[in-house]
């Protein structure tokens, strides 16, 4: 399976030993869910490659995990568990991203044995919908008329799958339903306002995730009844696409959206923000609230993140709001070295040990993506 758990870039691996190759096709793939308590089993390594628990200990198993990220698992060398070590979340590991996947390296000496070990993290429902604020303000006119729809920012929900937001529930109420179509939640106005009965209305909005046990996130919505604000500002696209190389330079322009308004004045006036912005992109973009200019204001890393999409709110001066969507595709550029790492015994060598003696195995990697991940490996004479 495609590692997709830290990364959009492959590994390339190339494994030479000094003497002899010794390549070992008995990789291992474990699925257990994310959030397990320390020291709880993922598997059991010596059953699953039928050594017995001597020859692991003597063999001085080990895994290694790439380059210097955290270890979050070991093995108990007396029952042959690969156990937990550290808590493992899925959403700071992988994000949305629909595969989480955990590549370590078992290495078994004498012989020396590598085995490629994929840990597959499996989302449980541990996190709550969840909107972008408390409390979503809208002024809406008396005179809008019946079927009119107002959009309000969607809830979001870390976890993926089922486990994400499934459905909105709104308040009953004499004014308003609630319609959900591919993503965007509007309120359409059903019966007439009327500013001499009620200047403001407030309506509970639940967004509800699929998990279980099910959990759920609200917001206020307040709707102050106007006399005349009778158009909301209108996207020039439904999405906005736009690609950038990565480490590209704090202010570098990405992308400019706009909006219109058909009212006049104040009720014509657009300004823009972000909508729900995830914990990663929150410090990577800036947009001009007058302008609707979209800016880098963080680190560009496609080897972290390679696609950014967010939504963009547009809201006249009245409240009105739209909602678009931008998309930006990060490009790699060749800015990572090779990686050597070298899997060797922990003894030393005997002189009499003879030709033909696996020694230790060359891992090469390289974060970068296509052709400057290309590694191309060779060892000098001696």
């Amino acid at each position: 399976m495609e590692d997709k758990g830290f990364s959009a870039f492959g590994l390339i691996l190339c494994f030479v030993s000094f003497m002899a190759i010794h390549l070992v096709h008995g990789d291992l793939s474990y699925s257990f869910p994310e959030e397990l308590s320390r020291g709880s089993v993922i598997g059991n390594i010596a059953k699953d490659l039928s050594l017995d628990l001597r020859a692991l200990s003597e063999r001085k198993a080990r895994v290694d995990f790439e380059g210097n990220r955290k270890s979050y698992c070991d093995i108990n060398m007396n029952t042959g568990d690969l156990m937990t070590s550290e808590r493992i979340d899925r959403e700071s590991l992988c994000g949305k991203k629909p595969a989480c996947v955990i590549k370590i390296d078992l290495v078994l000496e004498t012989p020396l044995e590598l085995h490629r070990v994929s840990l597959h993290v499996q989302d449980v429902n541990d996190n709550s919908p969840k909107f972008k604020k408390n409390l979503i303000e809208l002024e809406i006119s008396e005179s809008a008329e019946r079927g009119n729809r107002f959009s309000v920012e969607e809830a979001h929900d870390a976890d993926i799958g089922q486990n994400g937001v499934q459905r909105y529930v709104l308040q009953k109420n004499d004014n308003f339903i609630l319609v959900v179509e591919n993503k965007r939640v509007e309120l359409v106005l059903e019966n007439k306002l009327d500013r001499e009965k009620h200047k403001e209305i407030n309506l509970l909005l639940t967004a509800l995730d699929g998990g279980s046990p099910q959990r759920s996130g609200t917001v206020v919505i307040h709707v102050s009844v106007l006399d005349a604000n009778d158009n909301a500002p209108v996207f020039s696209q439904e999405v906005y696409k736009a690609s950038l190389p990565e480490n590209s330079p704090s202010e570098t322009a990405v992308v400019t959206i706009s909006a219109t308004d058909a009212d006049e004045g104040i009720n014509g006036d657009v300004t823009y923000d972000f909508g729900h912005l995830s914990e990663e992109n929150v410090n990577v973009f800036s947009i001009d609230s007058k302008t609707g200019e979209i800016r880098v204001k963080g680190v560009i890393d496609f080897e972290e993140i390679n696609l950014y999409e967010m939504n963009i709110e547009a809201k006249d001066g009245l409240g009105l709001t739209s909602y678009a969507k931008v998309i930006i595709d990060v490009t790699d550029i060749n800015d990572n070295a090779p990686a050597i790492y070298i899997k060797s015994l922990t003894t030393p060598i005997p002189e009499d040990t003879s030709p033909g003696t696996e020694v230790g195995i060359i891992n090469v990697q390289d974060r970068d993506s296509e052709k400057n991940r290309q590694v191309r490996c060779s060892i000098q004479q001696n």
